[in-house]
């Protein structure tokens, strides 16, 4: 595969659902004057649109949240063409940035495998972590909205955890976050009214909500720092 360049960065942007949108990530992209385009595999759930854009055409992939488990039987129809994009792109040494379900099937890409979490290690809402190497974002605040969790193979390099769960790892120009940097209120606050069931009893809606608010300055700046190390290290972009 031949990639090709234009003078305009481009990125591609794959949405699993309408409202798993870019949000954050796609406004920053744009506001740093690059090209996007987004691909929304279920639009229409019956009929997933697993005809990806040409990724030789783009100089960076990335890719969101979905309301599926990547271990679904019912969402590998999917899942797997996804799976075996997300190869291509390693192979060819095009920049990828998985965003939590995102960032797990790169985990099952490389050869890691994605698990149910335990209840207690299932998390909704603001975090922080720890890491395990000189960390290139900040440490939080962060969102993160997920029941299972990536298992990473030893050769990949996982850059920061937090006792529950891998949250940032990297294998080359392949990143894979377990949390949500794109998050905002107006994208979270679809998810509570499409997922309330998910929302754990230590919590609610309206104190996801809540947080969210509290936190919106420094998720924007967090936000911004996690898109610029991904375009400036990881992609090698010049900006």
């Amino acid at each position: 595969m031949t990639v090709t360049h234009s003078a305009v960065p481009r990125f591609l942007l794959i949405s699993h659902e309408p409202e798993a949108a870019p949000a954050l990530i796609g406004e920053i992209l744009k506001a740093r004057g690059y090209d996007v385009q987004i691909h929304t595999v279920l639009s229409s759930p019956e009929r997933p649109d697993v005809d990806f854009p040409n990724p030789a055409d783009f100089d960076a992939v990335v890719a969101f949240g979905s309301f599926s488990n990547a271990y679904d039987p019912r969402a590998r129809t999917w899942v797997e063409p996804e799976i075996d994009l997300i190869r291509t792109l390693i192979e060819e040494d095009i920049p990828y940035l998985g965003v939590c379900f995102g960032g797990q099937l790169l985990a099952e890409s490389l050869g890691g495998h994605v698990e149910r979490a335990p209840d207690a290690e299932q998390e909704i809402g603001i975090v922080t972590f720890d890491q395990d190497s000189a960390l290139p974002v900040p440490a939080g605040p962060w969102f993160t909205w997920h029941e299972d969790r990536v298992v990473v193979p030893e050769d990949v390099e996982v850059l920061a955890h937090n006792g529950k769960a891998v949250q940032l790892f990297r294998r080359g120009r392949a990143v894979g976050t377990q949390f949500h940097p794109e998050a905002d209120i107006d994208v979270v606050g679809s998810w509570v009214r499409i997922g309330p069931d998910h929302i754990p009893s230590h919590t609610s809606a309206a104190q996801i909500l809540q947080d969210l608010e509290i936190n919106e300055v420094s998720l924007r700046r967090n936000c911004e720092a996690m898109v610029d190390w991904f375009v400036r290290e990881v992609a090698e972009i010049d900006s």
